[in-house]
């Protein structure tokens, strides 16, 4: 039998789960029970069978809701302290960006807002408990969106006022969706309706102010606005991620507490992961992994030469460790097809 450890935060206190029979005959028939046993080192081949448990599990939860059916929070907390304990965050960030399909659509970007929330909140370093109760948050806040109809949704064109208030009640139906999982997750309908509150009382939908609204809200709020800029969206195309790094250092101010977002641009980089770069030497690279005391030297993969011609084999540069090598500016992907 699975039991779930307390989860103490902030005073609100998760009791432990215990599984029945019947949800870990559940959980055995999803497979995400077997989730669990995986062997050997965190590959990118493991990242990916986690990624597809989580995007089954976002799938189920689209159709419980949509069916008027009760969230099994228990297949969710099982599935998420699972790839916590098992060290899988990081690994699940890298396939993110490198290889999954990341369309914005509501159950993958449950799945990308709880993956960057995580990264945030071992940048802010959280235990474990910290770190479950955050992905959980972010992987259920916006279930409410579910109940939208899907012609607002993914409307092409902006939209109109009746359809920006009616995307506005998403976080309030969010909530009371939650509130019905009993009172003891009172907590986690409250921050859920809090994820596009602003510190300066900006945002909706009770436009709340500063302590008022709580640390994981601020945190999944700030990569969901990261998260919209680098996809194409219905009405626009996506922002290329340094640009959108930059446009989230200017406008993030007052909105947000500096510490999250000193921590969001630690954890994202200046150059995020999976960004294309050019070097003074005229070489054009990808950024594959960040470097926390060298924001502006991330180690690349050069994949063309000085002069656009795209090398036959790659080749890996740490700047870091390269003193006459750096970077000169941040390009759009689509620009080297």
């Amino acid at each position: 039998m699975v039991r779930f450890s307390d989860i103490i935060d902030d005073g609100h206190k998760i009791d432990a789960e215990k599984l029945s029979r019947r949800e870990e005959v559940n959980l055995r028939k999803t497979g995400i029970w077997n989730i669990g046993k995986i062997k050997g080192k965190n590959t990118m081949d493991e990242a990916r069978v986690y990624y597809q448990q989580l995007l089954t599990l976002a799938n189920k939860v689209q159709s419980w809701v949509q069916n008027n059916e009760t969230i099994n929070i228990s297949l969710v907390f099982h599935l998420l302290q699972t790839l916590i304990e098992n060290d899988l965050i990081d690994s699940l960030y890298h396939y993110l960006v490198f290889k999954a399909n990341r369309q914005r659509i509501t159950v993958t970007h449950a799945i990308e807002l709880t993956i960057f929330s995580l990264k945030i909140g071992m940048g802010m370093g959280y235990e474990r408990k910290r770190l479950l109760a955050l992905a959980i948050v972010a992987f259920l806040h916006d279930v409410g969106m579910y109940k939208i109809h899907e012609n607002i949704v993914e409307k092409k064109g902006k939209l109109n006022e009746r359809e920006f208030k009616e995307i506005q009640r998403h976080p309030t139906i969010s909530a009371d969706l939650l509130s019905t999982l009993g009172s003891k997750y009172t907590w986690l309908a409250n921050v859920s309706s809090q994820v596009h509150e602003r510190a300066d009382g900006s945002g909706y939908p009770k436009g709340l102010k500063e302590g008022e609204i709580h640390e994981y809200a601020y945190i999944i709020g700030l990569v969901d606005i990261y998260s919209a800029m680098i996809k194409d969206r219905p009405y626009r195309d996506r922002i290329e991620k340094n640009r959108a790094m930059k446009s989230i250092i200017a406008s993030g101010k007052g909105k947000f507490p500096a510490k999250i977002i000193k921590v969001f641009l630690n954890q994202i980089s200046f150059f995020p992961v999976g960004s294309h770069i050019r070097l003074n030497d005229r070489s054009v690279g990808r950024v594959i992994t960040t470097n926390p005391h060298f924001p502006l030297k991330p180690t690349v993969e050069i994949l063309h030469d000085n002069v656009g011609t795209r090398l036959k084999k790659s080749r890996i540069v740490d700047l870091s460790k390269q003193p006459l090598l750096y970077i000169t500016e941040s390009i759009d992907e689509r620009d080297l097809i």
